[in-house]
């Protein structure tokens, strides 16, 4: 299982060889990818969201592109590898047991033979490519390793999404700057640009909602107040309180219809006369 960096989508591998993508707003997967023909081991997607790499028992590592759900590359590996990770350079580390394997040049299927080859002292558990630098770090039964690869990592850092440089103050910026960003659950889809379109099917029903008000019969005011106790003059008193609560009810009404009117016809504005400057007798 690994999360899309670019949309949030969830992807998961299943023992019959799919890949199923998740979104918090829905029950069922929004696609399925049938993958390989045997259990699916690992999943990795890169930073943009646009490739996806899958490792199986079928002994092979195929290369998706997650914008049209379609097969690039497959490569046939000496194992069937259960751990994989992507680089910001898009370089593919595979491992299983102690041994890893790391290929570049898979996305565009220039990859030949392995990149870098390392044997680590224990079983290999899990693999991730530092960001903004050219380290992979591998997690084994015996510990921790840091291993090379030159060129994995992107040099041009991108301080507005993470800063390796950052300062104590500056990460605490940062952490605000996040939780004001952050968006719904229910906005998490696979087209990441959903959120700056409109959504018309919404806008259309709203409008028509507005334009519902301007036909509805107003219903009429019931307003009971409060009982006092009774004086010679609190029978007018009670009927003139009705009326100003009843009143001012209308009004509130009345207000409402009217700018929604304004919002479907147009108004009426009056254009403020045109200052004359003393020059102007003259033209």
């Amino acid at each position: 299982m690994c999360q899309n960096p670019a949309n949030a989508i969830i992807h998961t591998g299943h023992t019959n060889g799919t890949v199923s993508l998740w979104s918090p707003n829905s029950k069922e997967p929004l696609v399925k990818v049938l993958t390989h023909l045997s259990a699916v081991q690992g999943v990795a997607v890169d930073d943009q969201g646009n490739y996806m790499a899958t490792t199986g028992l079928d002994r092979k590592c195929r290369i998706w592109d997650v914008r049209m759900f379609r097969q690039l590359h497959a490569y046939s590996l000496p194992f069937g590898a259960a751990n994989v990770a992507i680089s910001q350079k898009l370089d593919v580390a595979c491992a299983v047991g102690n041994h890893v394997q790391v290929f570049r040049g898979m996305h565009n299927g220039t990859c030949k033979e392995p990149y870098l080859v390392h044997n680590c002292g224990g079983v290999v558990t899990d693999l991730k490519f530092v960001p903004w630098e050219d380290v992979l770090g591998i997690g084994h039964a015996h510990g921790f390793t840091s291993m090379l690869v030159p060129g994995a990592g992107d040099p041009n850092v991108d301080t507005f999404r993470s800063n390796p440089y950052e300062t104590k103050s500056q990460r605490k910026e940062r952490e605000i700057k996040q939780l004001l960003d952050k968006i719904q659950p229910d906005l998490i889809s696979l087209d990441p640009d959903d959120i700056n379109k409109v959504n018309e099917g919404l806008l259309e029903l709203e409008e028509e909602e507005r334009k519902k008000i301007l036909y509805i019969r107003p219903m009429s005011v019931q307003y009971t107040p409060r009982h006092k106790m009774r004086s010679k003059k609190s029978g007018w008193k009670m009927e003139a309180r009705k009326n100003t609560v009843k009143n001012q009810i209308r009004l509130e009404r009345n207000m409402e219809k009217g700018a929604v009117e304004k919002e479907v016809f147009g108004g009426n504005e009056v254009q403020e006369p045109k200052k004359k400057h003393i020059l102007d007798r003259l033209k």
